[in-house]
């Protein structure tokens, strides 16, 4: 079909969909039908002049003119239903018929013999049928999916005789099919690559331009082309209208690169392999950079990573976008030169801007870990400038000049009103760049108390500007009540009455007198705020309530979503904190750390765990596994719960896990992290020792050049992995070189998601790497304090041992470097039960590296 353009893009490939258009005409040619075979039979009709005295000739009779009409219309009538329905499963476009590929490979190919066209069909059905779309969600996690596609199978065709007809008879009364695909297995271009050209064709006659899938294995190329196929259909779908990330992309092209990024960053969320979902939602925004939907998934994964800093830059990109075509919004966000948008700039981003404004307002709220990521204090010293050190100073710099906008309002930020001189003060002390990143190790008591003076300002600050955020957004939402129409089953005004209750709750431990314990009277941040805040410290001291805090929840009326629910489970949650940052101990002098202890604190956990429960229980149940890892570990509201015995019988009641569920330590997530890297060390190490040990004599000098170029290629993404760790694409590039070394090798392992936590490798892993010296039986949140800090100074040292093995000449025999990169593996392996410590088998690997 001739190219067009929609919106200055390439118009889809397939044509529209013109059901209405169909059905209108079946139903004139059945009104016509029925007309020309009832109507001549009534009373009425027949007393017309022109049926008594018809003025025909006598060679056309009436009888015949009658039956004439009749028989064309209701032959057209069937033509016309046909045709609608055929339009009608075009534009639910949710049934797909796949012929058998057509295998063009040579007869006596390897390839052939492995994956035969009838396998390869079967499983670019399986992928096709499992494309999904998603809806987004308010809180971090996958969000909401369903299937879209299912594949029309023609069972009895080969039949014959009666039962053959009597099966096409039934099938007709089946939803037809309006698109069928064939495909043509082919050899790739190169050696080592597999090719599929896939046809697209809309029935009866409609078809798409072929495509031309090729890559270096026969799964990732029937991932691509059954995405391939699933960008084709959806411009002209129904699913376009209903399905808010690609409601721009109605009737026009989508590029199948972007919508294959799209689920491929979905798949990994699924099987946690985070870096490598980032990586793919970012591809798939530079393929769509308007598309906030997947800034948003991108940030509530940055959530999940602790990497707040980039979560609230995120959000804050997602504002400006959307804010444009609401004047009011834009004028304060973005400035005023940008308040005259046209009010259509901002259509179809309704629920994007109310997550994003949501979002951003609570990763304010979580001020302490914001504040923990500006003014850092490392426990080991790392690299100067690693990765995540200048991504963090970026960062800062960004956000610094971002966060200009709340000086020049009147945020409250302080119990009395201050004027905009001290707001700029206090915003230029707390939000100060750059800064330097502290170690603790080598600070002095002066350094590490104006650090944490600093940081303890700054969660205040932070936690005014989240008040004032969720205020406004209360004021706006209330009163663009019908703008917002669509947005209602993202979040209802209870779930935003509940999420002030929170803020103002985490915003008194944010403002306690570290010596007292006194708390603040709740003041509003937001001066055009008409909402009466919550006191949960009745007596002006922390803890709060019990009571206060139960009387408050229940102000807020019946909880009826899970969103709802939710909220009021954090509030609770949020009370059993501790007050110093990530719900840990206040560091600074003299702080008295007051918390809930004994039959307060069960009494607060109690109800906390009732909200969880009437939250699963209103929840579908296939939405609780999406919601599991958020819930179950990465939470921060939920840290200090997560210890309490009613969290982990709600963990066995609701989610019914393979063996007990232990009580969570507050710090389980950054085992999860350190354990991923080392894991990641340890696969990288174990596919160079394949690689040495598969090795033969190099055939000639320029291979051998080439196989030590890449092993020392492997030493710098080591050396830069253990100086960068906390960085997710620094991950990402160990990962991709893992890939290829492992495909140029046929290293048959492969790279897992973050582990979930088990309180059992827990002990074990720390035994692994202390040593038989270790105590029994400690406290899990000891543990993990103990099992991080001996991750990462194993980091340290593995950096300082790369930078002496790069400088030494390599080892000549292929099985000594075999046994160097196998001792590695051996020092990051944990779970080895051989009795050593990890100190002992890095003496082990110090001494193989030592020249001959």
């Amino acid at each position: 079909m001739p190219a067009g353009r929609h919106g200055g893009v390439d118009q889809a490939e397939l044509p529209e969909a013109h059901r209405i258009r169909w059905w209108l005409a079946a139903v004139t040619a059945g009104l016509v039908a029925i007309s020309f075979a009832v109507v001549p039979y009534l009373p009425f009709f027949q007393s017309w002049t022109f049926v008594r005295d018809p003025k025909i000739a006598s060679v056309i009779t009436w009888t015949v003119l009658q039956t004439s009409v009749v028989i064309v219309s209701a032959v057209l009538t069937l033509y016309f239903v046909g045709k609608a329905r055929l339009e009608a499963a075009a534009f639910r476009a949710n049934q797909i018929d796949i012929r058998l590929f057509v295998d063009e490979r040579p007869a006596d190919s390897h390839d052939r013999e492995i994956d035969s066209a009838v396998e390869l069909t079967a499983t670019f059905k399986r992928f096709l049928n499992d494309s999904r779309l998603y809806t987004p969600t308010p809180v971090p996690g996958v969000g909401s999916s369903y299937d879209f596609i299912q594949i029309v199978e023609h069972a009895g065709d080969s039949a014959d005789g009666w039962w053959k007809a009597a099966t096409k008879l039934i099938r007709l009364a089946q939803p037809p099919a309006a698109f069928t695909v064939t495909g043509t297995i082919r050899p790739g271009n190169t050696a080592g690559r597999y090719q599929l050209i896939l046809e697209l064709v809309r029935v009866p006659r409609f078809a798409a331009s072929p495509l031309v899938i090729e890559d270096e294995n026969w799964p990732r190329v029937l991932h691509r082309a059954a995405n391939a196929v699933a960008a084709l259909v959806i411009p002209r779908s129904a699913y376009v209208r209903t399905n808010i990330h690609w409601a721009a992309w109605r009737d026009a092209k989508i590029p199948y690169e972007l919508f294959d990024a799209y689920q491929r960053a979905n798949h990994f969320v699924t099987y946690r392999r985070y870096d490598e979902a980032l990586a793919e939602y970012y591809r798939a925004v530079s393929l769509d950079p308007s598309n906030v939907y997947i800034r948003l998934e991108i940030a509530a994964l940055q959530e999940q990573l602790d990497l707040h800093l980039d979560a609230l830059a995120t959000y804050d990109d997602v504002i400006t976008v959307c804010s444009r075509g609401h004047p009011t919004l834009a004028r304060w966000w973005i400035g005023p030169d940008f308040a005259r948008q046209p009010r259509h700039a901002g259509r179809g981003r309704d629920v994007a801007l109310l997550i994003a404004r949501y979002r951003h307002a609570l990763v304010m709220g979580h001020g302490d870990s914001v504040a923990g990521s500006w003014w850092v204090r490392r426990t080991t010293a790392g690299a100067p400038d690693d990765a995540r050190a200048a991504r963090r100073a970026e960062l800062r710099a960004a956000l610094e000049l971002r966060f200009r906008r709340y000086v020049d309002l009147d945020v409250r930020v302080r119990p009395y009103a201050i004027p905009r001189e001290k707001r700029l003060e206090l915003h230029r002390r707390v939000l100060r760049t750059p800064v330097k990143e502290l170690v603790v190790n080598e600070a002095t008591p002066e350094q590490l108390a104006e650090y944490n003076q600093r940081a303890a300002e700054l969660r205040s600050y932070l936690g005014a500007l989240s008040q004032y955020e969720i205020e406004r957004l209360i004021e706006d939402y209330r009163r663009f009540g019908r703008r917002w129409r669509r947005s209602w089953q993202q979040l209802t005004n209870r779930a935003l009455d509940l999420s002030l209750v929170w803020t103002v709750v985490r915003r008194a431990m944010a403002d306690i007198e570290p010596v007292t314990g006194a708390v603040p009277v709740p003041q509003p941040a937001y001066p055009g705020s008409r909402e009466r805040l919550a006191d949960v410290c009745p007596d002006r001291r922390w803890p709060p309530d019990p009571r206060a805090l139960d009387e408050t929840v229940e102000a807020a009326g019946p909880r009826k979503t899970w969103e709802e629910c939710y909220n009021a489970a954090s509030v609770y949650a949020v009370a059993m904190l501790e007050v110093g940052p990530r719900g840990e101990r206040d560091l600074r002098d003299r702080a008295r750390n007051p918390r809930l202890t004994g039959e307060a604190r069960d009494e607060v956990a109690r109800r906390a765990i009732r909200e969880l429960y009437h939250a699963a229980t209103i929840s579908h149940s296939g939405r609780l596994p999406e919601r599991r890892s958020w819930v179950m570990g990465e939470d921060p509201d939920l840290a200090a719960l997560r210890g309490h015995e009613l969290f982990r019988v709600f963990e066995m009641v609701t989610f019914s896990p393979d063996r007990a569920a232990p009580l969570r330590p507050q710090r389980a997530h950054v085992w999860e992290q350190v354990s991923y890297v080392r894991q990641l060390v340890g696969e990288i190490a174990a596919c160079r020792a394949h690689f040495w040990r598969t090795r033969e004599a190099a055939p000639d000098d320029r291979t051998l050049a080439r196989w030590r170029s890449a092993d020392r290629d492997a030493w710098r993404k080591l050396a830069q992995l253990a100086t960068g760790k906390q960085d997710w694409y620094t991950r990402y590039q160990a990962i991709c070189a893992f890939r290829e070394w492992s495909a140029d090798s046929g290293y048959p392992g492969s790279i897992a998601g973050f582990p979930l936590y088990c309180e059992e490798r827990l002990h074990a892993q720390l035994r692994g790497a202390a040593g038989p010296r270790m105590k029994a039986g400690l406290d899990a949140n000891i543990v993990v304090r103990e099992y991080v800090r001996l991750c990462d100074q194993r980091l340290d040292h593995l950096a300082a041992d790369i930078a002496e093995i790069v400088e030494r000449p390599a080892a000549e025999d292929f099985l000594a470097c075999a046994d160097l990169w196998a001792a590695l593996g051996a020092w990051f392996d944990d779970d080895i039960a051989d009795g050593s410590s990890a100190g002992e088998r890095r003496e082990r690997f110090r001494k193989l590296a030592q020249p001959a």
